[in-house]
């Protein structure tokens, strides 16, 4: 598998979908995650029964769950130099609702495509640890 192929995956599963890739054909399918409560099968049925009817041809990719993508903030919070806005990070992430405040708080930051960048260099990694 390319580079370019395990960050599209990655960029796949970011956004929520599952994600497969056709071993043979290098190839890569996805749609939304079915677990979602918002998803609807019917635009995506064809693809579904295409890899549902070939199911050992393709490997699958899956999203973070949630104790996972925790981490990834915890390790970017981590990684910043810039001490004031680490402490409001952790503070976020140590109360209520820790990934809707994170994202207003790093969207609003000058970090947001630090954190974009940390966040899709996190799901290039999960990928290759699914490989």
């Amino acid at each position: 598998m390319t580079a370019k192929e395990i960050a599209t995956i990655a960029e796949e599963l970011d956004c929520g979908m599952v994600c497969f890739y056709h071993r043979a054909t290098g190839t890569i399918e996805s749609y939304p995650d079915p677990n979602d409560i918002y998803f609807d099968p019917e635009p995506w049925q064809d693809i579904i029964d295409t890899i549902e009817a070939r199911e050992d041809e393709y490997d699958k990719f899956e999203k973070m769950n949630s104790s996972e993508a925790f981490r990834v903030m915890e390790g970017f919070a981590a990684s910043l130099t810039d001490a004031a806005f680490q402490e409001s990070l952790e503070e976020v992430l140590a109360n209520r609702k820790p990934f809707q405040h994170f994202k207003a708080l790093v969207d609003a930051s000058a970090y947001r495509q630090n954190w974009f960048d940390y966040k899709q260099n996190a799901y290039i990694a999960y990928v290759k640890d699914q490989l």
